[in-house]
């Protein structure tokens, strides 16, 4: 083969790759901003509690339905608390933890982030788009539900502790954030979370993850490298709650780290030793709820 026809040839087949990986991030990255459905598998009857179905819309996204729980507290109400659910999951996660809030005295909105649960089918936006979920969330508790501006908490965990980190410090209204396992920086998780959330094996998510960050940026309009949790962590002019567990290995303790060091005021925080990711309410309950108990109760004096 001369060279001319061998130049040929290397430039159709590297021109025939380039097609194959730009059309296989743009699949994976699509993918990988889809929620998978989980069906409620619990209610909150199930804890003996009354409660209220309810709808509203994300900030500045009147054609999305979020939808949700109320939970009144079981005592005269003394704050309302937004409860944001990680990626995957929905307003059921954590909702033993909602219920001994309840009972201390605080309203509970428990919702589904767009996409998940019930919520309307949407692509993801990275946390993004789901920080408007949780404003239009404070927007209905306020608005609809009578709850005072500066009473009113978020508490999230996993993607939805990164996602009420994101949103808190952008109105004035919340009046504290406790963070459970988030990350700080979603960039450094692509490879890692492609690869949970679709059949790639972590070597071919990593391969393809500057292609996917493109395709996120060109067709979803989603830059990753603006999700930065632990940037929004420093916005706060008050203290945070954070926690996590050591042994987590979906987001590791250093994520927890640099959120704690980027923070203007120290933050109430626990470190639990001996649980899986995003855990530490299941293994340590007591514990758990005091610190939160605490921490809204600090806030509100």
């Amino acid at each position: 083969m001369n060279s001319s026809r061998l130049v040929k040839l290397l430039a159709v087949l590297a021109a025939l790759f380039a097609v194959i990986y730009a059309a296989a991030s743009i699949v994976v990255a699509h993918r990988a901003l889809s929620a998978e459905l989980t069906p409620l598998a619990e209610r909150p009857s199930d804890y003996g509690l009354a409660y209220e179905d309810v709808e509203f819309s994300p900030r500045g996204g009147p054609e999305l339905v979020l939808r949700g729980w109320w939970l009144a507290a079981a005592v005269e109400p003394r704050a309302t608390i937004i409860r944001v659910h990680g990626i995957d999951s929905n307003r059921e996660s954590l909702l033993g933890f909602s219920a001994a809030m309840t009972t201390a005295g605080f309203n509970v909105l428990a919702f589904d982030l767009r996409g998940h649960g019930q919520s309307d089918r949407a692509q993801m936006g990275a946390g993004l788009h789901e920080r408007d979920d949780v404003l239009g969330a404070l927007d209905y508790v306020i608005e609809q539900r009578g709850a005072r501006p500066g009473a009113v908490f978020l508490h999230g965990n996993s993607y939805g502790g990164a996602i009420s980190l994101m949103a808190g410090w952008r109105d004035d209204r919340v009046a504290g954030v406790f963070a459970d396992s988030a990350f700080a920086s979603l960039s450094e998780l692509v490879s890692q979370e492609v690869s949970r959330r679709t059949v790639l094996p972590r070597w071919a998510a990593a391969a393809l993850r500057p292609g996917i960050v493109l395709a996120g940026r060109i067709f979803q309009g989603i830059d990753i490298s603006d999700v930065q949790p632990a940037v929004d962590a420093a916005a706060y002019d008050y203290p945070l709650a954070i926690v996590h567990c050591r042994p987590d290995e979906r987001i590791s303790l250093s994520h927890f780290e640099r959120i704690r060091s980027s923070v203007r005021q120290t933050p109430g925080e626990r470190i639990f030793d001996d649980c899986p990711h995003s855990d530490g309410w299941r293994l340590h309950a007591a514990e758990y709820e005091s610190m939160a108990i605490e921490y809204f109760e600090d806030r509100l004096r």
